[in-house]
């Protein structure tokens, strides 16, 4: 916890990683603590990082790189191929909410549990998301059209001090 702390992840983000379930939503995704990593697992080489939560073999986590924080997402048994999801914690949670949608999760649920983390894009991201849908055909299309979105929050978060 004191690593989070010190790499300015939010409060919520911190207390989904230790266990605290902040909203029914991340129950099956978006909480912690690790198992695995906490235990040994392999992780990517790399500097110092910090395991936020796992899916199965899916570990979601963040390391601070030169030019700053990135939430990465990694399978403990390939933990090489690891994935920059985001540059900022507001565009992790973009792909984080981008799941739930997945998972045909109530617009209202969706809403109450990014006002539980403070994720301040939900309404951009279901705005987006519904004008990309057509287009969404494929799992490259989704990728590439999610990725687009991110980085656009992650701009605009590390532009307004919404960072981590």
């Amino acid at each position: 916890m004191a690593a989070l702390r010190e790499l300015g992840v939010s409060e919520p983000m911190q207390r989904l990683a230790a266990g605290e379930c902040l909203h029914e939503a991340f129950r099956g995704c978006c909480l912690g603590p690790p198992f695995y990593v906490d235990r040994g697992a392999a992780v990517p080489e790399g500097p110092p990082l910090v395991p936020l939560w796992e899916r199965d073999s899916r570990v979601a986590a963040v390391w601070r790189q030169h030019d700053g924080l990135a939430f990465i997402e990694f399978s403990i048994e390939h933990p090489g191929a690891f994935e920059v999801l985001a540059r900022s914690e507001q565009g992790f949670w973009a792909s984080r909410f981008d799941f739930l949608y997945e998972c045909d999760l109530a617009v209202e649920t969706l809403r109450a549990a990014a006002e539980c983390v403070g994720f301040r894009f939900l309404e951009r991201h279901l705005a987006s998301r519904e004008a990309a849908e057509d287009g969404l055909t494929s799992f490259a299309a989704h990728r590439a059209w999610l990725r687009g979105l991110v980085a656009q929050i992650d701009g605009e978060a590390a532009g307004s001090g919404l960072g981590a």
